[in-house]
């Protein structure tokens, strides 16, 4: 049996990735992720997160997993290392005598301790002694001074406290300035505009080469001599041609040979990847992989909605997806510089088109924030089962993590 699931990146105060929250269920479970605690669920939770690989799931971070009663009274998460995960206590769960211990135990084993959604409730304070994190739901308290008289609990007894649902810039400021240890919420993918009405030179030749990689019939040697212009760039493409995929015996030396080996198709793709990780500015680690994540598995979706011939538009439709976040650039900006199709430009611009290519673009930014009622909508739209879109998410991730790394 297959499992659902999506990731949700938690930060550090120093904007630094810190892990991820594993959402999850089960293909036909109610899509409001509810889990009954059964044997079945516990299974098929603990069974696909570790064949998948835990930490290859997180990106070698730690991965935030909730646990219902039932799990934790049947010692689950004890089935995954102590140093790969953090064990979430649901808020639902009740502090009954055997939980209290089951929580004990872990910790004493090493684990990491979370509680989530954390209400202030008397008979909750056995729970808050052997908690390590306390998540605090800033959708929930509302004023400056409802999150700020919370962090006084058990301050004596080094607990982090996690903001978490942080949507805003502004939340994210005011959860640092409080003295919040860790940031969960989409706040991050918000763009921070810096410049309105021009492209800072700096990010000029990336803007270039992207213009020469989106002509409908891109000459191998002016893309060539864009990318040689610049050194770090070179490298890059260069030292993709020593990696398993590509490597055939021989020293490759130029960008020329190296799109010789490597086919068009595939140099543009590389090229794009290595354009959004230079024109990207600082902290942007998690965009860079949440676009390359997109591009991947909307690369796929062109495939099984026969729109094989638009393989490349769809992956870089993906990898665009963020770009004003990335630069800190106007999205209508940077639109107006590439000659992408009418329908691309609508799509990045937020005009919602009637196409196939925007309702895969949906189904894959539904998806990957757990928006599973959204996601099976638009599946079905599509004639795309979620147990497909799972196994598209799961590669993407894996994709990504090696194409950033």
């Amino acid at each position: 049996m297959s499992l659902l699931f999506a990731r949700q990146p938690i930060f550090d105060n120093m904007g630094r990735r810190h892990g991820y929250e594993l959402l999850y269920r089960e293909p036909g479970e109610n899509a409001y992720g509810q889990h009954d605690g059964d044997m079945a669920t516990s299974s098929v939770m603990a069974a696909s997160f570790l064949s998948m690989g835990v930490s290859e799931l997180s990106s070698q971070s730690k991965a935030y997993i909730n646990f219902t009663s039932n799990m934790l009274l049947r010692g689950v998460a004890t089935l995954f290392p102590k140093d790969t995960i953090v064990v979430e206590i649901l808020e639902t769960i009740e502090p009954t005598y055997e939980i209290i211990e089951a929580c004990h135990d872990l910790r004493k084993k090493g684990y990491t301790i979370a509680l989530d959604d954390f209400v202030l409730r008397d008979d909750y304070k056995p729970l808050i002694d052997l908690a390590h994190i306390v998540k605090i739901d800033f959708m929930h308290l509302k004023s400056e001074a409802e999150r700020k008289s919370i962090l006084q609990l058990n301050r004596h007894k080094n607990v982090k406290y996690l903001a978490e649902k942080v949507e805003t810039r502004e939340d994210y400021e005011m959860a640092v300035r409080l003295g919040y240890s860790l940031f969960q919420g989409y706040f991050f993918s918000k763009p921070v505009i810096i410049n309105t009405n021009n492209i800072p030179p700096s990010k000029i030749n990336q803007v270039r080469l992207m213009q020469l990689l989106e002509n409908n019939d891109p000459d191998i040697g002016d893309i060539a001599d864009v990318i040689e212009k610049d050194v770090a760039f070179t490298y890059e493409i260069l030292k993709l041609t020593t990696t398993v995929r590509y490597y055939r015996g021989n020293k490759i030396t130029s960008i020329r040979q190296a799109a010789m080996l490597m086919g068009l198709t595939e140099l543009k793709k590389w090229a794009y990847i290595t354009i959004i990780r230079k024109i990207s500015d600082h902290d942007q680690e998690e965009n860079i992989s949440i676009s390359v994540q997109r591009a991947r598995a909307l690369e796929q979706l062109a495939e099984l909605t026969g729109n094989r011939d638009k393989k490349m538009s769809f992956f870089t439709l993906g990898l665009l997806s963020m770009i004003d976040v990335l630069t800190g650039c106007e999205m209508s900006l940077i639109v107006s510089e590439l000659p992408v199709s009418s329908e691309m430009q609508d799509i990045l611009l937020g005009n919602n088109p009637d196409t196939i290519m925007h309702t895969c673009f949906q189904l894959t930014t539904a998806y990957e924030k757990a928006q599973w009622i959204l996601a099976e909508i638009l599946g079905e739209k599509l004639g795309i089962t979620m147990e497909q879109m799972a196994s598209f998410y799961l590669d993407a991730v894996v994709w990504s993590n090696q194409a950033t790394s």
